[in-house]
């Protein structure tokens, strides 16, 4: 008896919308490129539970007669080709024809369609890859399709699936990509009975991108437009002090094309090469125009992934245009108010912040909730793997202990490149919750200045320490803030003019999943119409002027962390963004006192070797090393 046998249609079928169908965006991808295939000047997106309880696409497209409508459902049945020679010029967005025949099999749907020239519409329900009804309908034209109980017949792809907001994020994501890439249509996005996103057509991409994020981030933007040979790369860059610490701020096209292409990716990195510090990417709304038969589409069935048949032009060209676009260094000029604008997106951000220089604005001296017991200044401070001891207060200012054996030193540390800046922006390595085994004794060391306004100049019984003076003040704050959360004691400041903000799409998704713990933590909000919340309050740390780039920076690092399913690194994330807002900056004069208290505060900390985003506070150069450099 032979091994090898041909599968059953179902289960092939199966094993195909597995390439095809990984979530429900996808479902929703497929979905809305039909419709822009059909024609379509409107298209509506309503989805229940993140995707996965229902999905609803329908347009204004030509539609189907029923004669097509039951052939779309058959594998491998498209209008797009006719021959092997259409696949060398694809310039449609769908051509295999294994959507709706994969989405079927998977799901329970129902399609309603009709033609301009039919008198009666179309209805076939399908339930996992099998006709159940046809039957004529009183529709418009176009076409609806609802696809409901995603992989209700694949229980183990289901258990997969992620959280409903990170569904819901995907999902955003892509409508908003598709809004971009087609300005001249209307889209919407509903999530059981919430607009997400309810774009009018407009003329030009600028407004589109205005309607979509709002004046901040379109005014953030430098313009490109550039072509080599037959390539055309145009759209918009971020100026570099918008960049961002991930790349969800950056929508790629080809050809019209949603992609998710390295190639691009990396020319946007080299064209910021000189600009932007490692780990920060800028934002960016990039097309790439080249002729249809110089790019192979046809790659995966998601369509997400192209080839280049000059790949290197494809790179050069990109990287030209950033790079003349940014020398240039002119904004892109202010939108007037067109009539197809919703007035609600007046002071609309993305998720993209500006980094600010430093600030002169005086740091509080406040006690930490509760205040932490010193130890007895007699005894150096063990900064091992052991835990500290509870510690009992003391005086500010402790008499100078006897000399004792000289501790043992910080192990050699090198010392790092000088930075050109160190933004309030953090860079979000792991947050770091143990401390290299290292002993100093706090009350032994005495401030005798400041390097450049930045960087404390202290000595001690054994050499000379320079200090970070923002980084420390930031682990001091972190683990203040995670005291007042432990405890539930939690100062607030009111706004006397609240900050409204009006978030992207995905961040309207963001915060909604999140709001719970932002207030949790000190923040007073309000909803109110569309995407627009109110900041009526911050934590009683929180520059007033850092309180709007501060519930953007949390939302951009929620993003990240909710998909990843952690509540306790999503609370120890948001203290360490609003611990690096709060903290004194560079550039800033500190008195003796001032520095005076930050060593002292420092140094009673849990991890006074780095802060909550993993940088060195404390550099160390012992007395026999500065001997070692006078050869002595």
């Amino acid at each position: 008896m032979s091994k090898i046998h041909v599968l059953p249609d179902v289960v092939a079928s199966r094993i195909a919308a597995g390439e095809v169908v990984e979530r429900p965006a996808s479902v929703v991808k497929e979905l809305m490129e039909n419709s822009l295939d059909a024609g379509a000047q409107k298209i509506e997106v309503a989805v229940e539970v993140g995707g996965k309880q229902l999905i609803r696409v329908a347009d204004d497209g030509e539609g189907m007669t029923r004669d097509d409508a039951l052939l779309a459902f058959e594998r491998h049945a498209t209008s797009k080709l006719t021959s092997v020679d259409d696949l060398e010029k694809i310039a449609t967005l769908g051509f295999r024809g294994e959507a709706l025949p994969s989405i079927a099999s998977v799901s329970k749907v129902i399609l309603r369609t009709k033609t301009k020239e039919e008198m009666a519409g179309t209805e076939v329900e399908i339930d996992g890859g099998k006709i159940r009804d046809v039957r004529d309908c009183a529709w418009h034209q176009g076409a609806e399709i609802i696809a409901r109980q995603l992989f209700f017949n694949v229980p183990a792809r289901r258990k997969f699936l992620k959280s409903d907001a990170t569904e819901l994020f995907h999902i955003t994501n892509l409508v908003t990509h598709y809004a971009l890439a087609y300005p001249r249509l209307a889209f919407s996005l509903t999530h059981g009975t919430r607009s997400l996103i309810n774009v009018t057509p407009v003329e030009t991409l600028k407004e589109r991108a205005y309607q979509l994020f709002g004046a901040d981030f379109f005014n953030s933007l430098i313009e490109l437009d550039h072509t080599v040979q037959n390539i055309r790369v145009f759209g918009f860059v971020s100026k570099p002090n918008s960049a961002r610490t991930n790349r969800e701020a950056q929508y790629i096209f080809v050809n019209g094309r949603f992609v998710k292409d390295r190639l691009i990716g990396a020319a946007i990195n080299d064209g910021f090469r000189a600009i932007l510090p490692s780990g920060m990417y800028p934002a960016a709304i990039l097309f790439v125009e080249l002729p249809v038969w110089d790019v192979d589409v046809n790659v995966h069935p998601a369509k997400t992934e192209v080839r280049y048949r000059q790949a290197t032009n494809v790179k050069t060209a990109i990287v030209e245009a950033i790079q003349k676009s940014i020398a240039t260094t002119k904004p892109v000029m202010e939108l007037p108010r067109a009539s197809g604008m919703p007035t609600s997106l007046g002071r609309s951000r993305i998720g993209v912040m500006p980094t600010r220089r430093a600030s002169t604005e005086a740091f509080r001296l406040q006690a930490p909730i509760p205040p932490p017991k010193r130890p007895p200044p007699q005894q150096p401070i063990d900064f091992g793997f052991q835990p500290r001891p509870p510690r009992q207060d003391a005086p500010p200012s402790p008499p100078k202990p006897p000399m004792a054996p000289a501790p043992r030193p910080i192990a050699e540390m090198p010392v790092p490149e000088p930075e050109r800046d160190i933004s309030p922006q953090c860079f979000r390595p792991p947050i770091i919750e143990t401390a290299e085994e290292i002993e100093i004794m706090p009350y032994s060391i005495r401030p005798l200045g400041q390097v450049r306004d930045s960087f404390i100049v202290a000595v001690g019984d054994e050499g000379l320490l320079l200090i970070d003076q923002h980084v420390a003040h930031e682990r001091i704050l972190y683990e203040k803030f995670k005291r007042g959360y432990a405890a539930k004691i939690i100062q607030t400041q009111p706004l006397l003019i609240p900050e409204v903000l009006d978030l992207t799409p995905a961040q309207a998704a963001t915060f909604e999943q999140i709001r719970d713990e932002l207030e949790a933590t000190g923040f007073g909000l309000g909803q109110l119409s569309g995407r627009s919340i109110a900041i009526n309050a911050l934590p009683a740390d929180i520059p007033v002027t850092e309180g709007r780039a501060l519930v953007l920076e949390i939302l951009e690092v929620a993003e990240k962390e909710k998909r990843a399913g952690s509540v306790e690194k999503l609370r120890d994330e948001i203290a360490a963004s609003m611990a690096c807002r709060a903290a004194i900056k560079i550039n800033m004069p500190l008195t003796e006192e001032k520095m005076t208290w930050l060593i002292q505060e420092l140094f009673q900390t849990n991890v006074p070797t780095n802060c909550p985003h993993g940088r060195p506070i404390v550099i160390k150069m012992t007395t026999r090393e500065i001997e070692r450099l006078f050869k002595r």
